[in-house]
C-alpha cells in the first residue's frame, strides 16, 4: 500500500514538471486511431531527500488526450481511483491489479493526457507488482508494453462511447450534462 502513496506523489510532481515542457505547434495535425511518434519521458522528482525517477510513455498528437484513459477502460473496465495533480482539474486515471498479457503478472497502470492548444498526448506509467517502473528500462518488456498500447490507440472503436459518460459523470458532471444537451453524437 505505501507503494501506491508514493506513486501518487511521483505523478503529482509529474504533472507540473511536463507541463512546462510543452513545445509551441507540437502538433501541426492530429490523428484518429494514430498518433505522430512515440516519446520515453523520464521525470525525476525530489521527495523528502529522496531522488525518484519515473518514466511514461507518450503517444503524441493523438486525437484526444483521453486514449490511453478510454482504451484502458474499454479493455478493463472502470479505473480503480483518480489522481488530482496540483493545478489540474483532471485526473490521472489509476487501474491495479491488471494483467496485460494473460500470463498472471500483474500491473499498476497509470494514464494521463494533455488537451492544449500547444500540445497534446496521452500517456501511460507502469509498475510491477513490487512497484517497480518496468518502463525503466529498454528492454522486452518496455518494448511489448510499448507496442500494447500503440496497438489499443490504432485498434480502438471510436463509435464506442461508454467511457465518456463513466469519465465526465464522475470528473465533470456539468461538461457531460452540456456534452449530452449540444452534442449530435450522443
Amino acid at each position: 500500500m505505501k507503494s501506491i502513496y508514493i506513486f501518487t506523489i511521483i505523478i503529482l510532481s509529474f504533472f507540473n514538471y511536463s507541463s512546462s515542457k510543452n513545445k509551441l505547434n507540437k502538433c501541426p495535425r492530429i490523428y484518429k486511431n494514430n498518433f505522430t511518434e512515440i516519446l520515453n519521458e523520464k521525470h525525476i522528482t525530489i521527495y523528502e531527500n529522496d531522488t525518484i525517477a519515473y518514466n511514461e510513455i507518450r503517444f503524441e498528437c493523438v486525437y484526444s488526450g483521453l486514449y490511453t484513459h478510454k482504451v484502458m477502460y474499454d479493455k478493463y473496465g472502470k479505473w480503480d481511483s483518480e489522481i488530482y495533480p496540483i493545478n489540474s482539474t483532471y485526473p490521472i486515471l489509476m487501474w491495479t491489479k491488471i494483467d496485460l498479457f494473460s500470463n498472471e503478472k500483474e500491473y499498476t497502470i497509470f494514464t494521463f493526457g494533455i488537451e492544449s492548444c500547444k500540445h497534446i498526448y496521452a500517456s501511460v506509467m507502469v509498475f510491477d507488482e513490487d512497484g517497480k517502473d518496468v518502463l525503466s528500462e529498454q528492454n522486452d518488456e518496455k518494448i511489448r508494453i510499448t507496442k500494447f498500447f500503440a496497438d489499443l490507440i490504432k485498434n480502438h472503436d471510436l463509435k464506442k462511447k461508454d467511457f465518456y459518460e463513466k469519465y465526465w459523470t464522475i470528473v465533470n458532471p456539468e461538461r457531460w450534462e452540456f456534452i449530452k444537451k449540444y452534442s449530435s453524437n450522443w
